[in-house]
């Protein structure tokens, strides 16, 4: 079973109106009414998308025993699309020309040639012109080539619906029933816009992404201090070199109330933290949390102006080179982290905006031929990541919205802007910076 085994990737959604709490067999049902292959309104040849059981990519089972594990539904969502290779549309269409060339009466010559011109020349003929018009023989090879890549394309279409050049896509799915929360397996944006409608159209229930900013204003909602998350600008770290005062970050300006930029800020701390104070952060359930950062750290200029850099090392924090970018106002979008906590210990990488993991390594389990146990341990490992993740953030959200934040963020304005000593030259994979469009 996908996500249940293996390393780990997930993005994170609140189920609207609380998640299913009977988790019987009528709720199988409902999956079963949406499965892979059985949706109607689906023509033949178009993309396709529904559930399957989740052990593999042609499972369109379900049922109590493999479906459900503790109070938690585990299933997935598989794409099917169909598409003919470009090149091979491009060989139909040559083949046809061909053919309808051999076919073709004899032509006169044309301007002294004594044989008829190849598909090549006549090509070349339909794009000269004499007194601003095409001549006979490039309208006539004109005529010839779309009418073969008609035909190209007739044929193209009848194989697709005949099934082939089908690419099927699985993702694996958890439905959290306990805390209202949908794991989806990936983090590619294209999965997530195809699960919302059919999650809506199977459950009735809507789907919300868990970000930095939807985060945020749930931990302040349950805290009394909404007003506080709806007041919060993004924190000036470094003056913009232009001098014009601009603060926003380019990659959540298009949704100014997403407060999605508290998630880079979020990296921001815990790096200024592990750098100048301690490696240990105290969180809001009296458990702490230990971490390093290791092995990637990806920064960009919040005012689409400078580009990314990324470092790959293990330890990119503590690089000159990734220092240097921080001191120019660039933000961390991503980092790869160690962390412990309660006596588990993840290797993940976080991304800022979102708080989707990738590249989870979670702690490992023995089977004990006993397949359901190990399923279920591994179930609860990703609920305690998933939380410590949230404590983590809470433990941020706490700094930030507190009275003495003024004080901490000239302490890390400092520690950003800070000169920093240039040792020998170490190894970084760094991303050549291009300039980001303007939003």
């Amino acid at each position: 079973m996908p996500l249940l085994a293996g390393t780990v990737a997930f993005s994170r959604f609140r189920i609207h109106g609380g998640s299913p709490k009977r988790l019987d067999d009528r709720l199988l049902d409902k999956l079963r009414a949406q499965v892979i292959g059985e949706r109607t309104g689906v023509a033949a040849g178009e993309e396709e998308i529904g559930w399957i059981g989740g052990r593999h990519l042609l499972d369109r089972e379900f049922d109590l025993e493999k479906n459900i594990l503790l109070d938690c539904l585990h299933f997935g969502m598989r794409v099917d699309t169909s598409r003919i290779p470009p090149d091979l549309l491009h060989a139909y269409a040559q083949q046809e020309l061909d053919a309808l060339l051999r076919d073709r009466p004899p032509t006169q010559p044309v301007r002294g040639r004594s044989t008829v011109a190849t598909s090549a020349e006549e090509d070349d003929e339909s794009h000269h012109t004499a007194n601003g018009r095409s001549n006979g023989r490039g309208r006539a090879f004109a005529k010839l080539r779309k009418q073969a890549v008609d035909t190209a394309r007739q044929r193209a279409a009848q194989e697709i619906k005949q099934g082939r050049y089908r690419r099927m896509q699985q993702v694996p799915i958890l439905l959290d029933s306990r805390d209202d929360l949908l794991y989806l397996g990936a983090t590619t944006p294209a999965l997530v816009e195809r699960l919302l409608p059919l999650f809506k159209e199977t459950f009735d229930k809507r789907l919300e992404p868990l970000t930095a900013g939807s985060l945020a204003y749930q931990w302040a909602e349950a805290r009394g201090l909404s007003r506080r998350i709806e007041s919060i600008q993004p924190a000036r770290f470094v003056e913009h070199p232009g001098g014009n005062g601009q603060i926003d970050v380019y990659w959540t300006a298009g949704d100014p109330n997403s407060r999605d930029f508290l998630g880079n800020e979020f990296l921001v701390w815990l790096w200024y933290t592990l750098a100048e104070e301690t490696d240990t952060i105290g969180l809001a359930d009296e458990t702490e949390a230990s971490l390093v950062i290791v092995k990637q750290l990806a920064l960009e200029c919040p005012w689409a102006e400078s580009g990314k850099a990324v470092f790959s090392a293990d330890g990119p924090a503590s690089l000159p080179e990734s220092r240097s970018a921080l001191s120019t106002g660039k933000l961390p979008r991503k980092a790869g982290l160690i962390v412990s906590r309660q006596g588990e210990q993840y290797e993940f990488v976080l991304q800022a905006e979102t708080l989707n993991v990738t590249s989870g390594v979670l702690p490992k389990l023995e089977t004990n031929g006993n397949p359901r146990a190990y399923y279920e341990e591994r179930l609860e490992q990703i609920r305690h990541l998933s939380h410590t993740i949230d404590l983590l953030y809470g433990a941020f959200l706490e700094k930030r919205t507190d009275a003495e934040w003024p004080l901490l963020h000239e302490k890390i304005r400092a520690w950003m802007s800070g000169t920093v000593a240039r040792s020998a030259p170490i190894h970084v994979d760094q991303a050549a910076e291009v300039r980001a469009p303007v939003v």
